[in-house]
């Protein structure tokens, strides 16, 4: 379940998404494409025959309910394929699942027509001035959604999507946008909402069914104005013109700053009982997950396996020690599995068995397991019952920001070029990133071993970072430390890690050992494939947008 709970009787399940998304359909037609932008439209175009009854806090809840599922790209597909596509990671043994996706797809067109008939409705309202705040926020949803999806598909329906509200049957087969077009589009509507958002006591709220930032509105200023800081110089380099001035009135505005309060994400803090059953699933369904040597390789200073070289305290964080620890005494042993191996190095072991909750060193899940995981605690944080202080499915965060920041000035893309600035900003990321990452640790009620003593880094932890030759601050390899910082911060998100390793050329860090493999491997795939459902119910323009090719090695338009 993603949301279990909402005040004031606003409650949606994740596991029940279509019966409370059927509920909240403001129209018959909107519930007519809750599938798909396209799914079964000749079926599902009959006449409207009940009542509409949903509000617009309903509604907005409906949408918090499968949000980050209409973002990212699930949990199944990350662990599967974006860790070691990114090198966040490795997996033991190629996945048997094909490189697919559609689960984004379908709950971004399900939330779509909702999305655009609310805006509809409070643009149109005679007291369309109290309802600013709350277009902002849905604008504001409805553009990191789209974006990010497009950064896994490339051109998709967007501007004549739902719609099918509307009555017109052409509306049910949209014409595909062009990528450009789509962040265009996006970024105007962010920018209208950080010029628009209003601390006046007349606007509307959404109330308890506010799920992501509590109706602060200076958060929601700074995540609409962060985001087009990322948006912006995601597409920089290919169009230099529209997002130069973007980025420059982004830099004077307010951003993301708190490494803690500033956090963006779904989690526990707007809704105390929510739960995460999706990490579980993703360490059961893919127990090849690996810590990868390149990630090592930025964690510490050797191999030493009993981690005496282990300088970055986001390494215990993310990982964990080998599981077998047959002949060696009992004594845990961190090694990395061979990021890209020439031949295939097989491992065993059940490290993410949810048995470990009762002993967490129990040999007879971890016997076999020769390379360290990714910390047994990422499948169990916020499921284990009564637990709190689960780590949010993270949107955005201060790190990034501080590291977008670090590349504007280090670039000199929209501001004027100054390798101080970039610098002061770079090591702001840094500081935040080890900050949050070792606070959430010490906040989760379910880490225990390994658990921190404090959420604050001493200035001894933030030192053996920031002093190491691997992290520290030089102006001549500054751009690639920045990109290389915020790959490590974007472990929770690596479909986000996956958009700037190919919009910035693969200037992310690379495993060198056998670049070959890896382009054989991973390397080709550049996109997600559409749905099936798009090839076979909206054809004509399906095949007007990939030429009757829809092949994963075509690169998107932000691909360097």
């Amino acid at each position: 379940m993603i949301f279990k709970k909402l005040k004031d009787n606003v409650m949606f399940k994740y596991h029940n998404i279509k019966r409370w998304t059927a509920m909240i359909a403001t129209t018959a037609f909107i519930a007519a494409v809750l599938a798909s932008c396209t799914k079964n439209f000749v079926k599902e175009n009959a006449p409207y025959s009940g009542p509409a009854t949903a509000t617009l806090p309903q509604l907005y809840a409906g949408i918090g309910s499968n949000l980050f599922l209409a973002a990212d790209v699930g949990d199944w597909s990350e662990a599967r394929w974006l860790y070691p596509i990114t090198q966040l990671g490795a997996v033991y043994a190629a996945s048997d699942y094909a490189f697919v996706e559609g689960q984004n797809w379908t709950y971004f067109y399900q939330n779509l027509p909702a999305m655009n008939q609310m805006l509809t409705t409070m643009t149109t309202s005679p007291d369309s001035a109290t309802y600013t705040n709350a277009i902002a926020m849905v604008k504001v949803l409805r553009a990191y959604q789209a974006i990010e999806l497009s950064n896994t598909y490339g051109d998709m329906p967007y501007s004549k999507a739902g719609k099918a509200f509307s009555g017109s049957t052409s509306d049910l087969t949209p014409a595909y946008d062009k990528q450009q077009a789509i962040y265009l589009s996006c970024l105007g509507d962010l920018t209208w909402a950080v010029n628009h958002f209003t601390t006046s006591s007349s606007q509307y709220s959404f109330g308890s069914a506010e799920f992501l930032l509590g109706n602060d509105i200076g958060q929601w200023t700074k995540f609409a104005n962060s985001l087009r800081l990322r948006y912006a110089l995601t597409m920089y380099d290919k169009d230099s013109n529209d997002a130069g001035p973007i980025i420059a009135d982004a830099l004077k505005k307010p951003l993301l700053t708190d490494a803690i309060a500033d956090e963006i994400g779904i989690g526990q803090a707007h809704v105390p009982t929510l739960s995460f059953d999706f990490r579980d699933f993703f360490f059961r369904q893919e127990s090849r997950a690996r810590m990868g040597s390149l990630l090592w390789s930025l964690f510490s200073n050797n191999n030493n396996t009993d981690g005496s070289g282990i300088f970055d305290l986001r390494c215990k964080i993310f990982f964990e020690t080998k599981g077998d620890t047959t002949g060696d005494k009992g004594v845990p042993q961190w090694v990395p599995y061979p990021q890209n191996p020439a031949t295939p190095v097989t491992d065993a072991g059940d490290p993410y068995n949810t048995s470990r909750d009762a002993n967490w060193s129990d040999q007879k899940y971890l016997n076999g397991n020769e390379y360290s995981n990714y910390n047994y605690y990422w499948g169990r944080d916020g499921n284990i019952g009564g637990s709190s202080g689960a780590c949010p499915e993270i949107f955005m965060s201060a790190a990034e920001t501080d590291f977008l920041v670090a590349e504007a000035y280090a670039k000199g893309t929209g501001v004027t070029q100054n390798n101080s600035l970039a610098q002061a900003a770079y090591t702001a990321g840094v500081t935040a990133s080890l900050t949050f990452w070792k606070n959430m640790a010490f906040t989760s009620t379910v880490w225990v071993v390994n658990k921190p003593t404090s959420g604050t880094p001493t200035q001894a932890e933030l030192n053996a970072v920031l002093n190491n030759a691997k992290v520290t601050w030089s102006d001549a390899t500054g751009l690639s430390l920045i990109y290389a910082q915020e790959w490590v911060d974007l472990f929770r998100q690596p479909w986000v890690a996956w958009t700037l390793m190919r919009r910035t050329g693969y200037a992310t860090p690379q495993d060198t050992n056998d670049p070959t493999g890896y382009t054989q491997n991973y390397g080709s795939l550049q996109r997600y494939q559409y749905p099936g459902d798009e090839q076979q119910l909206n054809h004509t323009n399906w095949e007007a947008a990939t030429g009757g090719k829809d092949l994963t090695s075509t690169k998107i338009w932000i691909t360097k």
